[in-house]
């Protein structure tokens, strides 16, 4: 009797669940943070605190305040959760591309390569999963030519509007939100081995 189960594909998918639960623990970490500042912020302005803490000069001007302190901390909470997710969608591509190697016995290969070792390997990946692969490009080479090509996978998170051209940070334009992450991820998922279709034997031409 044939088992239907592959180790190969059990492996896969359960590393694609763990960095799916560490990207939902991470993200939690920073909501409960925004949540506690926000609340603390809150029970200042309804306690009077707020107006005790303010301090003015001489000449009226404004020496403290502060609502500036309270927005300093939330926009250091929000770049970190916007880093956050960048780092995890970098990530995910990686984690693919190394246990495609690792799969396909290769030692090192570019995105092509590795999609043809895994079609050789009997993995079929969806053409969405071009969004995964030229996000993380645009984000780790910060340039007009990997924008361009995210535009046209993922028009929704490239953060142009037309034709990128020069020198900019191009990094800083692209938005991503914790659905896109989670997108991200049910793609990488479909893009590797099966737990209930074992992979093909890799074939000689792909070992170094």
């Amino acid at each position: 009797m044939k088992l239907d189960f592959s180790v190969h594909g059990y492996m896969y998918e359960s590393g694609i669940d763990c960095l799916r639960d560490s990207f939902t623990a991470a993200a939690k970490g920073i909501q409960d943070k925004l949540r506690e500042e926000t609340e603390a912020w809150e029970a200042c302005l309804q306690s009077g605190e707020y107006a005790e803490q303010l301090q003015y000069a001489e000449d009226g001007s404004t020496l403290f305040d502060p609502a500036d302190v309270y927005d300093y901390k939330m926009e250091a909470l929000q770049e970190a959760y916007t880093q956050l997710r960048k780092a995890f969608a970098i990530t995910i591509y990686h984690y693919w591309e190394r246990k495609i190697r690792i799969f396909g016995k290769l030692q090192n290969g570019n995105h092509e390569k590795l999609s043809e070792v895994a079609a050789k390997l009997g993995i079929e990946i969806p053409p969405e999963f071009a969004r995964v692969h030229r996000l993380a490009n645009a984000l780790k080479h910060n340039n007009a030519g990997t924008v361009n090509k995210l535009h046209e996978e993922w028009r929704e998170v490239s953060g142009v509007l037309f034709r990128a051209e020069g020198d900019r940070d191009w990094y800083s334009g692209i938005e991503l939100t914790d659905d896109h992450i989670y997108h991200l991820l049910d793609l990488t998922k479909r893009a590797g081995p099966s737990v209930r279709k074992p992979i093909r034997s890799p074939l000689a031409d792909t070992t170094p």
